[in-house]
This record gives structure tokens, sequence and C-alpha cells, in this order.
């Protein structure tokens, strides 16, 4: 039984040391690492064109935006006369500053 169990150890032992490695370590061939390397070229590629489609996009998107040019405020010129006579209101009436709060509840 002993001598059973020295063997089945002395054989995983030398099973282990001679056995070659080859599922642990791959090599990879020459072909195989130049095709690899074409393959990401070519994504590399295509990221570039997808980002130039996008930015091309955003410049579309920036002159759609800015019809008077860049020099546009993003707040128009707007002359409006508001009536808050009967409005409800918090503090003195004869103030010199009014402040209009509009809000929708929805």
């Amino acid at each position: 039984m002993r001598k059973s169990r020295f063997l089945i150890g002395g054989g995983l032992l030398a099973l282990m040391l001679f056995a070659p490695h080859g599922g642990l370590a791959q090599q990879t061939s020459d072909e195989a690492q130049k095709l690899r390397f074409e393959i990401l070229q070519k994504d590399i590629e295509s990221l570039k064109a997808g980002q130039k489609a996008i930015l091309d996009e955003l410049q579309d998107m920036k002159k759609l935006l800015s019809p008077r040019g860049d020099d546009r405020s993003p707040v128009r010129d707007i002359n409006a006369t508001l009536s808050v006579a009967d409005a409800f209101a918090i503090g003195d009436t004869k103030a010199t500053l009014t402040l209009v709060e509009f809000t929708d509840y929805q």
C-alpha cells in the first residue's frame, strides 16, 4: 500500500516535471501577429472616421444654432411691459426693485 502511494506520487511528480508545457504558454506565429496588427489598424481607422463624422455633425449643429454668427448672445433682446399691480406680492409695494418669478407647477 505504501509502495503504491510512492509510485503514484513519483509518477505524478515525473509527469509534471517532464511533460511539455504546451498548454501553459501559447506560441504565436508572425503571421498571426501581423493579422492582429492589421485588424487593429482597421479598427483604429474606423474609429477615426467615426470621430470625424461626429465632429462634422457637431459643426453642422453649431451652424444651425447660431445663424447670426459666433457673437450671438443666447439671450435675445425682449421689450415687454408687465402689469403686476393686481398680483400677489410680498414686501413693500413702493420698492424700487420688483422681482417677478415665473413658475410652472406641472
